[in-house]
């Protein structure tokens, strides 16, 4: 887990579960002890950081509410994955050359979907503004 990660857990108060006991990746929960983060065990370094993020994301965006209905669902994981690709690809962007800079082969480094590709390549303009020639 990258520095960075533990910094922010750290500084939102969230602990971290290991299990094999789950069927899910990774899930928020707000214990009566505080936040605390339930993962799967055994996953690569950079998945576990995205998974973290993610999370993060949830409470920085609304607070660990539950989900009253699909709508208000899609709107707090989108924004949870926006809060988890802003930090990723910040972190893409300082290890290339803007030349380089190609928003599909960074969705495929970090095994991430395809339909993320037009918020990756917004991150990326508004983070690298000599990007405007993004590869796709």
């Amino acid at each position: 887990m990258d520095l960075s990660i533990k910094k922010l857990l750290k500084r939102y108060g969230i602990k971290i579960e290991y299990t094999n006991e789950i069927e899910f990746t990774a899930r928020l929960f707000n214990t009566p002890k505080g936040m605390v983060i339930i993962m799967r065990s055994g996953m690569p370094d950079g998945m576990e950081n995205q998974v973290i993020l993610h999370e993060i994301g949830h409470i920085k965006n609304d607070g660990c509410q539950s989900y009253q209905d699909w709508r208000s669902k899609i709107v707090m994981e989108k924004d949870a994955n926006e809060y988890m690709l802003d930090k990723v690809v910040s972190d893409y962007i300082d290890s290339c050359d803007p030349s380089e800079l190609n928003s599909i082969d960074f969705l495929e480094r970090h095994n991430l979907s395809q339909s993320l590709d037009y918020t990756v390549r917004n991150l990326i303009r508004e983070n690298c503004p000599n990007s405007d020639d993004i590869k796709s």
